[in-house]
């Protein structure tokens, strides 16, 4: 027969057992939700992982000057079209590019066009909600230690259009593909490498958008130098302000922009040893993309 002490000791031990398991649990998501290398619900395991390839500036405008008739939208749809060709060998990857030789995603391109007033409305909340949090103390506006060009109205709504289309379409993954210039000094190119611009610290996508930054780095360093311009010297650059990496908080998900060379480095000039750093680079990003998804997704 058991006896009351007995009872009371099982309950007991019941009772602990219960809250040990409350605590792991509790525990556990927290472990998850503060370990972005955990993270694993970003995308459906079931499904293929979703990545975004932004050739950088529009089909026919924008971007870095010429240089010897060298235009840098050419260059960043060159090496997205290679990269885009060496991850379609992941079978986990669903590779979208925003556009290509014929111009703009069609979805991309017909989404931005008939809701620009619902993504200008959505930039709006997203920036008062930012500021709302500067005002309160929860952020602070950091200004720039590098300068940007500023985006012409058009490709302001399209970026910001992006990032809103990005949201619906439940990417996961963004990449902007970029090659970089500068004034010259006293008529000549100045600086040469390449570096990496991920959002701020204190915003929502940067832990995940550094460690992508840092496997990209980590190939594309094997094939090229860090920029040796001064405000570049840190590499992978944190910026409030980039729309590309979700500026006022309007991207969730790992996003980064690749500088991977300037416009005018030597083995830019000639068409045959351009052509080969960009099929190297692109080849580089690829690895490190596949080897960033395997590790960080599928362990």
């Amino acid at each position: 027969m058991m006896t009351k002490n007995n009872t009371a000791k099982i309950l007991i031990f019941i009772i602990i057992l219960s809250l040990s398991v409350s605590a792991f649990m509790v525990f556990s998501q927290s472990y998850k939700q503060n370990n972005p290398s955990q993270i694993k619900s970003q995308f459906d395991r079931q499904t293929k992982m979703k990545i975004l390839i932004v050739p950088g500036h529009e089909p026919n405008a924008g971007g870095a000057d010429e240089f010897k008739k060298i235009k840098e939208r050419d260059l960043n749809l060159q090496l997205s079209l290679l990269l885009k060709k060496d991850l379609t060998l992941n079978s986990n990857l669903d590779v979208i590019l925003a556009r290509d030789e014929n111009g703009w995603n069609t979805d991309l391109e017909k989404y931005v066009k008939t809701s620009s007033t619902t993504i200008m409305s959505w930039v709006a909340d997203m920036k008062e909600k930012m500021m709302n949090k500067v005002d309160a103390g929860e952020i602070k506006l950091i200004d720039p230690n590098i300068k940007h060009n500023n985006a012409a109205s058009n490709a302001v709504l399209f970026l910001y259009g992006t990032n809103k289309w990005i949201e619906k379409n439940n990417i996961d993954l963004v990449l902007h593909v970029h090659f970089n210039n500068n004034p010259k000094i006293n008529g000549k190119p100045n600086y040469s490498g390449y570096c990496m611009y991920i959002p701020e610290h204190q915003y929502s996508n940067y832990s995940s958008s550094k460690i992508f930054a840092d496997y990209l780095s980590d190939e594309i360093s094997k094939i090229q130098k860090p920029s040796n311009m001064p405000q570049e010297k840190d590499t992978i650059i944190e910026d409030q302000a980039l729309i590309a990496t979700g500026n006022y908080d309007t991207l969730k998900i790992p996003s980064v922009v690749v500088e991977y060379a300037y416009i005018y480095e030597p083995m830019m000039l000639a068409s045959t040893t351009r052509n080969k750093f960009i099929e190297t680079a692109a080849s580089s990003t690829a690895t490190a993309i596949n080897t960033y998804t395997k590790k960080e997704f599928e362990q």
